[in-house]
């Protein structure tokens, strides 16, 4: 798909205690949600960055969600900053948005969506999760820390988290329509049990993917808090 349609939600914090002035939410082609997006202020203006979460062995943050390439990107950016202005020059009670058409996401066959799809089981899993997989959508938007969990109807996916502080968990990035969800599944489980078990699990990139996506969930409780309390959590 040639296409880069965005959809862009911001939430300007009404007294910011801190330097992230605002939350964002973008949907990219009727196909991929991002949450959790901050705009933030820094000393040569505004920014953008996209979800994160902390690797724990470089110290390192890396992007949970984020466009494929520097032109999707420029596009987010300046989409978001431009809508920043526009929605922080209204009255509050002139600040709510529509619901999207859910009909313009379900109109788009699965089929006609490139994914690849990179898995990463653990060497030891202490619980229900089995591995870890990367995916990225029609070469545009990448989504990492997907889980591949052991239920009791056998394995399921499921996008990566955040926790609020009533310790509910929010998709920080997630298909539009249900169908493309369920391909997502099948080809991230599809890949899970082609694999090599027995070669894959000498990689402990998994394992790190694990703890970063746990220490994730719990540094955005106070953000998600926030977004949330300023409409932030819902892209609908």
């Amino acid at each position: 798909m040639a296409k880069k349609e965005l959809d862009v939600r911001v939430y300007p914090i009404d007294e910011p205690k801190g330097s992230t002035k605002a939350f964002a939410s973008v949907a990219v082609n009727d196909l991929i949600a991002i949450r959790g997006i901050r705009l933030v202020e820094g000393e040569n203006g505004m920014f953008v960055t996209m979800p994160q979460s902390l690797d724990k062995k470089t110290e390192e943050y890396h992007d949970i969600a984020f466009p494929l390439n520097g032109d999707l990107r420029k596009a987010i950016n300046n989409a978001v900053l431009d809508e920043y202005d526009f929605i922080s020059s209204l009255p509050l009670d002139k600040r709510a948005y529509h619901k999207s058409d859910p009909d313009a996401a379900n109109s788009i066959d699965p089929a006609d969506v490139k994914l690849d799809i990179r898995v990463y089981p653990l060497n030891e899993p202490k619980g229900s999760t089995k591995a870890f997989a990367s995916v990225s959508v029609d070469d545009l938007i990448a989504i990492r820390g997907v889980r591949i969990v052991e239920g009791k109807n056998g394995l399921f996916t499921a996008m990566p988290q955040s926790q609020d502080k009533n310790g509910e968990r929010h998709d920080i990035a997630f298909p539009l329509s249900g169908e493309l969800r369920k391909a997502i599944n099948k080809a991230v489980i599809d890949e899970f049990k082609s694999l090599d078990k027995s070669a894959e699990r000498k990689n402990s990139l998994g394992d790190r993917l694990a703890e970063g996506a746990e220490r994730a969930a719990r540094s955005a409780a106070p953000r998600a808090a926030a977004a949330k309390s300023h409409g932030a959590g819902v892209l609908e």
